[in-house]
């Protein structure tokens, strides 16, 4: 009897934690208030705390003691900066990437204590939680109602932008052009590195993860393509079998690329243009040296720079982002690097960088043969460079959040003689 109840109640508790880890992951604001996200993702994490043991949840903040101390330091610095330049010090913002993390990782060990669940169970929910944008995608394809219902929720303050929003934001997010379609390409990777080593099936999720990334940011196509390409070499040279495989996983890829497109052309041929114009921009950038679209705004109009030593050093305590309300001084850049270098100057850049880097390595060194000597955790580091430099990736959202759950997820997994984990 005691056994049934215990069966009845995890049937009950896991399409919640299911639900859950979808909230966590997007973080779709449908109430006008913005901090409306970040209260729902400190409610959930709560529930996560009364479910664990003290020591479980010190454990946990331990093994995220490199990250949470290093980015506290960048928090405390920035909001000191900031003072000193009469700004705002924006605590609670910058300090949504920590509590992102936490949130997500205290779910993933009440996953792991009720469910027993691996780190290929818990990544397989990541990728149906990509599945269902999708389905969510599609129906904005078909109902121009519901996708304008589902927009002016979640989306507000972009809708009001025609060219956006006549090319692009589809399924339910927080935020659809830049977090949105990398944070898609770190999960088509994940998709990429299970269907290598653990079952084909996996290469299954794939098209869904590029569906969702065409439909909302060409960048996260760049960031899927530098990452597979850095897997494919590693398995090509590895074997002959994955040089063979590595061939038809390219004609497969280009083969879903083109059927896409084709859909696209027909049912959203805005979308098309847009992205065909990405493809057009980068060959004349190649070729010709000629710059155009984002590729001249990136390169020149959103390249500033601070002036004198002192503010190389130390910044000026301000976001230059678009949009700002507190830059009055300076002109605007999306570019990342940009940000964190007027937020704080290089002192302010050396604590946040090298804070993700330790924490890579850190958890690098501790997967052993489940994911030691792979190019998955290569092709992370590679996809946080190329997405800082198209926006802030450091601030918060769900890139840097994933990548620093996903390393913990491999790095903390339970060893087991009945699986083991094979590396690229």
């Amino acid at each position: 009897m005691i056994e049934v109840a215990s069966r009845t109640r995890n049937h009950f508790w896991k399409p919640i934690l299911f639900l859950a880890g979808f909230y966590l992951v997007y973080q779709p604001n449908f109430w006008a208030n913005t901090y409306v996200p970040m209260i729902m993702t400190l409610g959930i994490m709560i529930g996560c705390v009364l479910c664990l043991s003290p020591y479980e949840i010190g454990l946990t903040i331990n093994r995220l003691k490199i990250f949470v101390i290093g980015i506290s330091l960048s928090i405390v610095y920035f909001a000191f900066r900031a003072l000193l330049a009469a700004n705002d010090p924006r605590i609670i913002q910058n300090t949504a990437i920590i509590i992102n993390v936490v949130a997500l990782v205290l779910w993933l060990e009440v996953l792991r204590k009720y469910f027993q669940m691996t780190a290929e169970q818990v990544l397989s929910w990541l990728l149906w939680f990509v599945v269902i944008q999708c389905l969510f995608a599609l129906m904005m394809l078909a109902s121009s109602g519901l996708r304008a219902a589902i927009l002016a929720r979640t989306a507000a303050g972009i809708i009001e932008n025609q060219f956006v929003y006549g090319e692009r934001l589809y399924g339910i997010s927080s935020d659809y052009t830049f977090f949105t379609p990398i944070y898609h390409s770190i999960i088509g990777l994940i998709a990429i590195y299970l269907g290598m080593n653990v079952n084909k099936k996996y290469y299954w999720f794939l098209p869904f993860c590029v569906l969702i990334i065409v439909l909302n940011g060409r960048t996260g196509l760049v960031t899927l393509v530098f990452g597979f390409v850095l897997m494919l070499v590693k398995r090509m040279a590895t074997s002959f079998q994955g040089l063979m495989q590595g061939t038809v996983m390219i004609a497969t890829s280009i083969g879903f690329v083109i059927l896409g497109l084709s859909f696209l052309q027909v049912i959203q041929p805005g979308t098309y243009t847009w992205i065909v114009s990405g493809f057009e921009d980068t060959l004349a950038l190649v070729f010709e040296g000629n710059k155009q679209g984002n590729y001249e705004q990136l390169t020149d109009s959103f390249l500033l720079f601070p002036t004198g030593v002192w503010s190389w050093l130390f910044g000026y305590g301000v976001r230059v982002y678009g949009g700002n309300a507190s830059n009055i001084w300076f002109e605007t850049s999306d570019i990342g690097y940009i940000n964190d270098l007027f937020m704080g100057g290089l002192v302010y850049m050396g604590i946040l960088y090298s804070t993700i880097v330790a924490h890579l390595i850190s958890c690098q060194k501790k997967v052993e043969v489940k994911v030691g000597g792979s190019m998955l955790f290569v092709a992370f580091f590679i996809v946080l460079i190329i997405a800082n430099y198209k926006g802030e990736v450091a601030r918060s959202g769900i890139v840097l959040a994933a990548i620093i759950f996903i390393c913990y997820l491999f790095s903390t997994e339970p060893q087991s003689e009945d699986r083991i984990w094979k590396s690229v």
